[in-house]
């Protein structure tokens, strides 16, 4: 869809395909949201995400009230530096704390991301823990 002023020249728009942006024609952000399930291993690439995020949030999914939270983000900037990856995490037991972890969110990936379990089955990759995740890019 090309949109026209009233001189019949191109205007600048926005325009949204499922989850990608667009200005005139210029794809400027995509929105991928998923879930995977944790194998405790120390490297489990999520793939299928269509794009190399830019800004990645992970949280365990929790099905109770009573359930510690854990929630971790990265960007490609934070990622960039630390060779073993980088992110931030936020866990309920920390009351409230965040911190900068590595071995955690690995790598941002052409087509996802790859989680650790840091050596110790530990989130964002818990064995049997299913995670939610949103990535931008």
């Amino acid at each position: 869809m090309v949109l026209l002023n009233k001189d019949h020249h191109r205007r600048p728009h926005v325009t949204f395909d499922g989850a990608t942006a667009s200005f005139i024609g210029t794809t400027v952000v995509r929105l991928q949201s998923g879930t995977y399930t944790g194998d405790g291993a120390t490297s489990l690439a999520v793939t299928g995400v269509g794009f190399k995020p830019i800004l990645l949030i992970i949280s365990a999914r929790q099905t109770s009230d009573s359930a510690g939270a854990w929630v971790g983000f990265t960007t490609d900037n934070i990622m960039d530096d630390n060779a073993a990856g980088g992110s931030i995490s936020l866990e309920s037991v920390w009351a409230g704390a965040g911190q900068f972890r590595t071995n955690e969110i690995i790598s941002l990936d052409t087509d996802g991301f790859t989680v650790d379990d840091d050596g110790a089955d530990a989130h964002p990759n818990t064995n049997g823990q299913v995670y939610n995740y949103i990535a931008l890019g």
